[in-house]
């Protein structure tokens, strides 16, 4: 991948959108997942982007009315794992979290995606919509709606 790439840090919001298409925006992911593999962007996360994106699979293969079968939601999730999505957290990144979450009001495990992105010094990319209306003012953080023409 060439060094000269943008690159953003990109919430499980976003990567769950990879494997679960019937979601709204997910086209936008997708297009923004074919510029990764592209070698377009860099994208790299918080370390419980591992943890995160799967659990969003599993619960769409539970219930009443499973979005994905089992076997699709373990492909999905060995399919996510190959990526080898570069994922980042040490104890500085906690506590600049801890900061952050005390000027914006957001969720400790959301703001880890913002804090890494305010240390890298790198855009923030979210489809979470709650998240996204707590700290759109921030120039960095980009809305998946708005992709690509966010990074042209």
């Amino acid at each position: 991948m060439a060094l000269d790439v943008p690159t953003l840090v990109v919430d499980a919001s976003v990567a769950a959108k990879w494997y679960l298409p019937d979601e709204d925006y997910a086209n936008q992911a997708s297009a923004l997942l074919g510029h990764f593999r592209q070698g377009k962007i860099k994208l790299v996360a918080p370390e419980q982007i591992r943890y995160e994106v799967p659990s969003a699979i599993t619960v769409a293969t539970r219930g009443r009315a499973p979005r994905l079968t089992l076997e699709q939601g373990r492909r999905a999730i060995e399919e996510f794992l190959a990526l080898e999505l570069e994922t980042l957290g040490d104890d500085d990144l906690v506590i600049l979290a801890y900061e952050v979450v005390h000027e914006c009001g957001c969720a400790f495990y959301d703001v880890l995606y913002l804090a890494l992105a305010q240390e890298m010094g790198v855009p923030f990319i979210t489809a979470d919509g709650r998240l996204y209306r707590r700290v759109r003012t921030i120039p960095t953080v980009l809305w998946i709606g708005d992709f690509p023409t966010v990074i042209a």
